[in-house]
């Protein structure tokens, strides 16, 4: 085989131009500090930290989590510390109110200071965070407690409110597996005023699939009958379910009150069965602190202060009666509250210390991830100098190579 002069400068330029690649490549990882820079420079490694990448960003959001929990909790333990000493101050008052030895005007006195401590529970009770209320349960935005027509303190009605539709079970007839009820299909802002906490059977029947129309009736935990319809459209919105009661004579009558409204556009019934459902109270302020991690912090006003509220105006009831025995009767229910108190500061305290272990394994996490992400797309700089030096004096070579190999042409003579 006869090697031309071109075939000796095609094959040095071909791999002095590789030499010169290799060498940017070494300088631009020196320069960048990143061994993968682009999906093509390692795929495999490109994706698993593009993952990591991912993890790290749950994890700091795991970590602010945390430490908007840890605030929350701190701000509730301050309210309901607060709250104890506000009490005992209140029992040590009733002590001394109880003494026969007093006149009407020495519990007129201790009366006003004791209004002044409710205002101040009531302050408390009412506190928040983040502009949201540390007891107002599920509805954070809504004030827990205030005083309604009668002077009286109450809490919030939204306590009470149902929030939380459960299909239990599912029983279709004949052909049909499943009926297709969906907890969806309750509209919970239109059920009628007497419908409370508890399960409730849906009994549907007469199904007609021509018409889209069955019959359907509603019974309570007991197995009575509240609300019932026929020939309701099952694909349609709105559909009322009447509610029903018995009079005096055991006729049975219309009750509003008792009325159900379902809607069935979105998820058509398809067939007849029974149907168990559970209304309930969805009571939760939650952060999520990991993976199927996550914390209730929120207090629920009405559990908390609903029954200090309470004995607190039966008090100053009794220091307006100037009744003495009746005073000296309330530090029981007193002391029940203070105890109630103390099992809510003793879970808050529970909650704080967990999440503290949370924030340890957060920043543990936080650690290792950074640590292989590093070990995943960064360069080891003194291996990569050492590179750099070698391709560095690889190229000077192929430089020093290529000028021999070029021959000298009759235009170099003549410069």
């Amino acid at each position: 085989m006869r090697i031309t002069q071109s075939m000796l400068t095609e094959a040095f330029m071909r791999n002095l131009s590789n030499n010169l690649r290799r060498l940017g490549e070494k300088q631009d990882q020196l320069s960048s500090g990143k061994r993968v820079r682009l999906p093509s420079d390692d795929p495999v490694s490109a994706v698993l930290a593009m993952r990591l990448r991912n993890t790290l960003l749950s994890v700091d959001q795991y970590a602010k989590n945390v430490d908007d929990a840890v605030t929350w909790l701190q701000n509730t333990e301050t309210a309901l510390q607060n709250t104890g000493e506000i009490l005992q101050r209140i029992r040590e008052l009733v002590v001394y109110g109880a003494n026969g030895t007093l006149t009407e005007s020495d519990r007129k006195a201790i009366l006003d200071e004791i209004t002044q401590l409710k205002e101040q529970i009531l302050q408390e009770a009412n506190a928040s965070y983040n502009n949201k209320y540390l007891f107002g349960g599920y509805s954070a935005n809504i004030r827990p407690f205030s005083y309604d027509a009668s002077g009286k303190i109450v809490a919030n009605p939204a306590f009470a409110f149902l929030t939380k539709v459960e299909v239990l079970s599912d029983t279709g007839k004949g052909a049909s597996e499943q009926t297709g009820f969906k907890a969806a299909s309750v509209d919970m802002a239109k059920l009628g005023s007497a419908i409370d906490l508890g399960e409730y059977t849906i009994i549907i029947s007469n199904y007609n699939s021509s018409n889209m129309t069955a019959d359907i009736e509603i019974k309570d935990a007991d197995g009575n009958t509240i609300a019932k319809a026929q020939g309701v459209k099952i694909d349609e919105d709105g559909q009322t379910i009447k509610g029903v009661t018995k009079d005096q004579n055991g006729n049975e009558i219309e009750d509003p009150s008792r009325n159900f409204v379902l809607n069935f556009k979105n998820f058509p019934l398809k067939g007849e069965g029974t149907v168990v459902l559970s209304l309930s109270v969805e009571r939760r302020n939650s952060y999520n602190l990991g993976r199927l991690n996550t914390m209730d912090v929120a207090l629920y006003g009405d559990e908390v202060f609903g029954r200090i509220f309470e004995i607190v105006e039966s008090i100053e009831k009794d220091l307006q009666n100037n009744d003495p025995t009746s005073l000296s009767s309330r530090l029981s229910g007193l002391d029940d509250a203070i105890n109630v108190l103390l099992k809510f500061r003793s879970q808050v305290g529970a909650k704080i210390n967990r999440l503290e272990a949370t924030r340890t394994r957060v920043e543990n996490n936080r650690i290792d991830y950074t640590a292989l992400l590093s070990k995943t797309e960064d360069i080891d700089i003194a291996q990569v100098i050492m590179d750099l030096k070698m391709e560095e004096n690889v190229y000077r070579a192929s430089l020093a190579v290529g000028a021999r190999i070029i021959q000298p042409t009759l235009v170099d003579f003549l410069r």
